[in-house]
């Protein structure tokens, strides 16, 4: 589990915004809250990488700090933080233009799990995704047929 340190008000962040995302309210009443992850930024003292997390919500803006051995695990690890944030919050948020209830961050699993349970975790989640899909797939066939048998 990725260790994330908030950073006290006035802190500099990690680099300029790479990516932003907006919520609303589920009812969607308009922008309620945003999450910005800024670009890695090298140490110089250690040779790893930070990168910020900006979570704007109820008016507050926080800043969270992720710290990888490279750029792209400090980005990654930044990425999942930022999906904890927003579905760890207590407002009913969405993301804007989705879905209700859809916050657009998938699910990850801790890096430590051993790999046999995670090649488990992939087939249950495929099965369940392929018998999903066929059985949407029926449906949309069988309403198909239903309108080609109306006069």
């Amino acid at each position: 589990m990725p260790t994330v340190t908030r950073l006290m008000r006035g802190t500099k962040p990690s680099g300029p915004i790479m990516a932003e995302r907006r919520f609303e309210s589920t009812g969607g009443s308009g922008p309620r809250a945003s999450i910005r992850v800024r670009a890695p930024a090298r140490d110089s003292r250690t040779g790893h990488y930070r990168c910020t997390v900006e979570w704007v919500h109820s008016g507050e803006k926080e800043l969270f700090e992720l710290w990888g051995i490279d750029s792209l695990q400090a980005l990654q690890l930044a990425i999942r933080a930022a999906g904890d944030l927003v579905n760890g919050g207590e407002e009913a948020l969405q993301w804007v233009g989705s879905d209700e209830g859809y916050l657009g961050f998938p699910r990850t699993y801790p890096g430590f799990l051993p790999k046999a349970l995670l090649r488990k975790l992939d087939r249950m989640i495929d099965r369940e995704l392929l018998a999903h899909t066929r059985k949407s797939e029926a449906e949309r066939k069988r309403r198909q047929r239903a309108r080609a048998a109306l006069p």
